[in-house]
């Protein structure tokens, strides 16, 4: 049975609480924390469109858009501007979590930005995948992009509905 996304991201969130609670912390059940939350993020995008994360991103780079525009087909990234394992260390942070503050957290990780194979390289060789920069202000979700030079705009292309036939 198919449920909504506000359901979905509900039901997702109890699932890595009750692990958290009632598993002991491994390897195997941080995958599944990862794997719950890294789908409740996208499902916290209301124009969530399933496993096809290059639909889901609202922002892109001004060259990802440029790639686009001589080819649609372009090999470009889906990144999400806070990176999911960001998410999962401050889910482990959190003392005795309330599904309300998980929800809360993840509501804040999901931002999608559309960029080039080469700027997700340069995130690479900042240091920045799996992390932000050392003075993030924890508040601005672009500030990987800024701290090597991307700069981020809404993406044109991106829909609202699956039938749109979005980026």
């Amino acid at each position: 049975m198919r449920v909504d996304n506000e359901t979905g991201i509900r039901n997702l969130c109890e699932v890595a609480l009750l692990i958290k609670k009632t598993m002991p912390v491994n390897a195997a059940t941080k995958f599944a924390i990862r794997t719950v939350l890294r789908e409740a993020i996208n499902k916290s995008n209301k124009e969530y469109k399933g496993n096809s994360n290059r639909k889901n991103c609202r922002y892109i780079s001004p060259s990802a858009e440029e790639e686009l525009t001589h080819n649609p087909n372009a090999s470009l990234i889906a990144d999400h501007a806070i990176p999911v394992s960001r998410s999962l260390r401050k889910f482990e942070e959190l003392k005795d979590s309330t599904l309300e503050e998980i929800i809360n957290l993840v509501s804040k990780y999901t931002v999608m930005v559309l960029i080039t194979q080469s700027e997700d390289k340069q995130l690479s060789n900042a240091g920045l995948v799996r992390s932000m920069p050392t003075d993030w202000d924890g508040i601005y979700v672009y500030a990987r992009y800024k701290h090597i030079g991307i700069n981020v705009k809404p993406n044109k292309s991106f829909k609202p509905t699956p039938e749109s036939g979005a980026v």
